[in-house]
Parts: C-alpha cells; sequence; structure tokens
C-alpha cells in the first residue's frame, strides 16, 4: 500500500509556525484550522524554524540522500582533473583489493 504524502507550501508552513510560536496557538489547534494533518508537522516545522531561521523552507528535503554513499556512482565530472582525480583513487583502491586477495591465497 502506497502511503499519500501532503506537500504543503512555504507560506502555510511560516503561518502554521507563526501561529504557534507568537500567537500561543497549540499546534492541534494550528494543525485543525490549517488543515494540517497532525501537530506533529506543525512542531517540526517550528523546530526546523528555529534551527535554521528564515530559509528553513527554502528547499525541499524529502528524498535526497546525506552521508558520503549517497546516489549512484558519479559517471560525469566537472573537469579533467576531477575525473583523472577519480580515476586515481579507484586505481589505488582495486590495488589494495588485488593485494589483499592476494596475501589470503
Amino acid at each position: 500500500m502506497n502511503k499519500k504524502y501532503n506537500k504543503y507550501d512555504k507560506e502555510l508552513k511560516f503561518k502554521a509556525v507563526d501561529m504557534y510560536l507568537n500567537e500561543g496557538i497549540s499546534a492541534v489547534r494550528v494543525a485543525q484550522t490549517l488543515g494540517i494533518k497532525n501537530k506533529k508537522q506543525v512542531q517540526d516545522w517550528t523546530k526546523s524554524y528555529n534551527a535554521k531561521g528564515i530559509t528553513a523552507f527554502d528547499e525541499e528535503t524529502r528524498g535526497k540522500a546525506t552521508g558520503s554513499r549517497k546516489g549512484r556512482p558519479k559517471t560525469k565530472f566537472k573537469s579533467l582533473e576531477e575525473e583523472l582525480n577519480y580515476l586515481r583513487m579507484e586505481d589505488e583502491y582495486f590495488k589494495k583489493l588485488h593485494s589483499l586477495s592476494v596475501k589470503k591465497k
């Protein structure tokens, strides 16, 4: 079964945070008033706003991987130097892998 996620625009998020922080309305009441599924969403937006300020809702973060091993291996490079460095690192990796496999035998 697929879950359907709601996507709310920036203005609604800012309005919800403003109502929650400045007007002192509870998260439950804010969610009911603005038609948001649950109070947790309002609390998460408030936490994000407190951490990042006005830039909290500038970009969509859902579905974006984080960490060093995110996504597919790189196939397009910005420059020849970048590609050369990548290939050198890859070569070193395979040399070490080969030396480890030879030592085991």
